[in-house]
């Protein structure tokens, strides 16, 4: 049977994201020098600015890679980035602009927009109201291909990145360019690490697992038996369960996740198929028996009371509800899952994480594509940005600041292991709370994680599926011929998608979801479907 998908998948995968908002990645790739000419545009691009020619002294060009640089001029810039911003966010941002000013005479402002608000506020910065120069990527942001068609992103030519940003060309681990490139031109710069961003398992606060006599979690069906046993005992006391809301779409966990699909483009591929990935095989969600039942689920678990009744106009994201003591449970990945435990332990509450994925499903590494950077078409800077940007990547002390805060405050560096663990004053600045797109080798790697959580870590390297079965990296629909079709079904699923996820229409799910899948086959999700498949077997052909 042919299946239909959903935008929550879609922007499940950024949500999920945001949930590793408490760590540095620990799993990288070797850097070498990228073949950027095989993904970068071609042709030269107008520069108001001009690379010096003059060499820089051996021991200017040892403290300040950029020193050749005519930075005569002093530049300010505007940064937005999605994310969380701590307290401390402008002490910590103002100290790395006081950096590079000494370095390119430079100056930078980071403007967050909260995960809440994402969805309405970044196509309005791009709409040109806002000043910006550089402003973070991520593949269903928009989506991404929607602004870059729309030309709001300032292309990297072989010739601009080459000069703009030297030291970047230098350590971008290869793979991540092809993964950044789209219609074979380049618009954003990758991250250059990643690691396990999915929410595969989930957090639960120990004493609620006690006293309703709820065995350790290893499945989904036993991690509902503990929120239907917490939510039915706990009334009174005014915890949830679970505060689900609209800050992060379940489905990538409790459907996608358990059922082992894996995401391709706007469609999915069950990776218990055997062999490489098929193009003929991909499909997508909404018609599927498992997507029925996994709406007519969450519609019994809002009747049960899991989350409270007004669940789909929250705004404040799980995980800090959860924190905050207002739930007994979170859906994060591990990082955020170690995060759970170490601050809730310091409050005296004991939190448990479980893996709850089926035997034989499996995980996945992030792309360096999901957080990128790219420069506005409409920046005054786009020189002074592209070396802005190589700056905050290839700058020790920059690129950590920006990513963890103050050492010895925000995390404490272990300089034995390489690793960092949260400071005294983490909650001012989060690790990597917003930073995101500018993980590197530079950063340390996690430490302070707790035993259970390393150990879980390890399934998901035995699980990790193996790249050369699922080829897809780097993989990016061209929806130019059926944009109509594309604005029409993201407008059906904003409008629809969150209110299956919170079980908003109770006893009328099924009629609902019913009148959902007729307007979207009204809207042409056959013809996105095809055209998907048509064009993964176009790049699978060219990239084998």
């Amino acid at each position: 049977m042919k299946r239909f998908s959903i935008a929550a998948l879609l922007l499940a995968l950024l949500i999920a994201v945001s949930a590793c908002a408490g760590g540095a990645p620990t799993t990288t790739s070797g850097a070498s020098e990228p073949n950027v000419a095989a993904t970068a545009g071609s042709g030269e691009q107008a520069s108001s600015e001009q690379a010096s020619t003059e060499p820089a002294s051996a021991e200017n060009e040892a403290d300040n890679p950029w020193a050749s640089f005519d930075t005569s001029k002093e530049v300010h810039l505007i940064f937005y980035a999605v994310g969380t911003e701590g307290t401390d966010h402008d002490r910590v941002v103002s100290m790395a602009s006081d950096r590079m000013k000494e370095l390119i005479n430079t100056t930078f402002e980071v403007e967050v927009i909260p995960l809440s608000d994402f969805q309405t506020k970044y196509p309005l910065v791009l709409a040109g109201g806002e000043e910006v120069d550089i402003i973070m990527t991520h593949p269903y942001i928009g989506p991404f291909t929607t602004h870059a068609d729309n030309g709001a992103f300032y292309e990297l030519t072989d010739d601009f990145l080459a000069t703009w940003m030297p030291e970047t060309m230098k350590s971008q681990i290869p793979n991540s360019w092809n993964q950044a490139s789209y219609r074979d031109k380049l618009y954003q710069i990758p991250r250059n690490a990643s690691d396990y961003e999915q929410a595969y398992g989930v957090v639960v606060r120990k004493d609620m697992r006690d006293k309703y006599n709820i065995p350790e979690i290893t499945t989904f069906a036993e991690f509902e038996q503990y929120l239907l046993a917490v939510a039915a005992g706990e009334k009174e006391t005014g915890m949830f369960a679970m505060y689900a809301n609209p800050t992060v779409p379940m489905t990538l966990t409790f459907l996608q996740g358990i059922n082992n699909w894996q995401t391709v483009g706007a469609a999915l591929w069950d990776a218990d198929e055997e062999g490489v990935i098929n193009p003929d095989s991909l499909f997508n969600s909404v018609e599927t028996p498992e997507y029925r039942e996994y709406c007519l689920r969450m519609a019994e678990w809002a009747k049960a009371g899991v989350w409270p009744s007004n669940a789909i106009t929250g705004v404040t994201h799980i995980t800090d509800l959860f924190k905050e003591g207002k739930s007994a449970s979170d859906i994060c990945m591990y990082k955020a899952a170690n995060e759970d435990i170490v601050q809730m332990e310091a409050k005296g509450v004991e939190v448990e994480y479980f893996n709850i994925l089926p035997e034989g499903c499996n995980t996945r590494i992030s792309p360096y594509n999901y957080d990128a950077l790219a420069i506005t078409s409409f920046s005054k800077n786009p020189e002074r940005a592209a070396l802005a940007v190589d700056v905050m990547k290839n700058d020790y002390d920059i690129n950590n600041w920006l990513q963890g805060g103050i050492p010895g405050e925000h995390y404490i560096y272990d300089e034995a292991t390489n690793s960092h663990s949260n400071g005294p004053a983490a909650e001012a600045y989060p690790w990597s709370g917003w930073a995101w797109c500018l993980r590197s080798q530079l950063n340390p790697g996690e430490g302070g994680i707790v035993p259970k959580v390393a150990a879980i870590r390890e399934e998901y390297d035995k699980a990790n599926l193996d790249p050369a079965r699922f080829p897809v990296d780097g993989f990016t629909v061209d929806n130019s011929e059926f944009e109509a079709e594309s604005a029409l079904i993201n407008s059906l699923n904003q409008e629809w998608a969150t209110s299956f996820d919170l079980g908003v229409f109770g006893d009328q799910t099924e009629a609902k979801l019913d009148e959902y899948i007729s307007l979207l086959n009204q809207a042409g999700m056959d013809l996105i479907l095809e055209q998907t498949k048509t064009q993964l077997r176009e790049f699978m052909a060219a990239n084998s």
